[in-house]
C-alpha cells in the first residue's frame, strides 16, 4: 500500500471534520434542531438521553439540542463532502456528468451506513466497557481524556476489523 493511499483515510476524515465546523458556523439550522427538541417534555428528553448515556442527564434539554444539533449537521456535511470528493474526481479523471452522479448518490450512502457503524460502535463500546470502576470518583480530565481515547482506539480496531471481513466477502 502506497503512503498516498495511508494518508488518504486521514486526509478525508480532517476535510470532514472541517466540513463540519464550516456547516456548523454557516448553515443556520437552529430553528430546526428547536423545532424539533420542542416536541420534547422534560420526561422524554430524561428518557431520552438516559437511553443515549445510560443514566439520568440534569440538562435532558441541552444534550437533546445538542444530539440533534450534531445528527443534523452530519446529515448536512456527509453528502457536502461527497460533492466535494466527486467534484475532485470530475476534476482529475475528466469522466461524464452522469458517471459521476451515480459515485455521489452511493458514496453518500456509503459514507452515511459507515458514520452510523462506527457512532453505533463507539456507543456499544461506551456503554459495555466498565469505566465506572476505573473512575473510583476521580474527576481528572486527564483522567477522562484517557477514557475517550481508549474507547475511539477500540472503535476503531472493532470497525477496522469490520471493514476487513466486509471487504474479504
Amino acid at each position: 500500500m502506497a503512503v498516498k493511499d495511508k494518508f488518504n483515510p486521514i486526509i478525508r476524515i480532517a476535510l470532514f471534520i472541517l466540513i463540519m465546523f464550516l456547516v456548523a458556523k454557516w448553515v443556520p439550522y437552529g430553528g430546526f434542531v428547536r423545532a424539533i427538541t420542542d416536541k420534547f417534555d422534560y420526561q422524554s428528553a430524561q428518557r431520552f438521553t438516559a437511553a443515549i448515556e445510560g443514566e439520568p442527564n440534569p440538562e435532558a434539554w441541552e444534550a437533546v439540542s445538542d444530539y440533534f444539533s450534531l445528527l443534523i449537521n452530519t446529515l448536512i456535511s456527509i453528502p457536502l463532502l461527497s460533492a466535494l470528493i466527486t467534484t475532485y474526481h470530475l476534476a482529475v479523471k475528466r469522466r461524464t456528468p452522469g458517471h459521476h452522479a451515480k459515485e455521489w448518490m452511493t458514496s453518500t450512502v456509503r459514507r452515511f451506513l459507515k458514520v452510523f457503524l462506527y457512532t453505533w460502535l463507539f456507543w456499544i463500546v461506551f456503554r459495555v466497557m466498565p469505566y465506572e470502576s476505573l473512575v473510583n470518583g476521580s474527576q481528572s480530565t486527564a483522567f477522562y481524556l484517557a477514557i475517550a481515547i481508549i474507547n475511539i482506539a477500540i472503535t476503531t480496531a472493532a470497525y477496522m476489523l469490520i471493514m476487513r471481513f466486509i471487504k474479504k466477502r
